[in-house]
């Protein structure tokens, strides 16, 4: 066999050693090609409701959500400028984002939430000019890989 194979000319060696590659390679550009205008599958992301436990007295700095093994506290702290609310939320686990909103009637204001540098902490800082009148309720939302956390509570700063 190998005499066979050395007896061909340079180019019918080297189209022998690539004729394989060369065939993978076509099926796989092939399958692109068809499957091209074929929508993606999403996959389903899990909702899950947090709990909470207790009262949310963000006065008090008593406000506690649950939902299985992931637990979340929120704590209102001095942010040292006037007129500024600052909320620490901390998460059991890690979670890739946070999007929380205080809703007054029916406007609805979107908090800016950061991650602290080198802590799993979280804060928002806000007017406190939107705690008046009170806020009917805090929407908050936590993601994580595949599935999202979230809770509508009525709060009391």
């Amino acid at each position: 066999m190998l005499r066979w194979f050395f007896k061909q000319s340079l180019h019918m060696r080297i189209a022998i050693i690539f004729a394989p590659f060369m065939l993978i390679a076509g099926y796989g550009l092939m399958d692109l090609w068809v499957t091209k205008d074929q929508p993606k599958q999403d996959k389903p992301v899990a909702m899950q409701p947090l709990q909470l436990q207790g009262e949310c007295l963000l006065a008090t700095n008593q406000c506690k959500l649950q939902h299985a093994t992931m637990q979340v506290s929120l704590v209102r702290l001095e942010s040292g400028k006037p007129g500024i609310v600052r909320l620490e939320i901390t998460p059991s686990v890690s979670i890739r984002g946070i999007q929380m909103s205080l809703v007054q009637a029916d406007t609805e204001h979107q908090l800016v939430i950061e991650p602290m540098k080198g802590a799993e902490v979280w804060y928002a800082e806000f007017p406190e000019k939107l705690l008046t009148p009170s806020p009917s309720v805090l929407r908050i939302a936590l993601a994580q890989f595949g599935r999202v956390s979230y809770a509508e509570i009525p709060p009391h700063f």
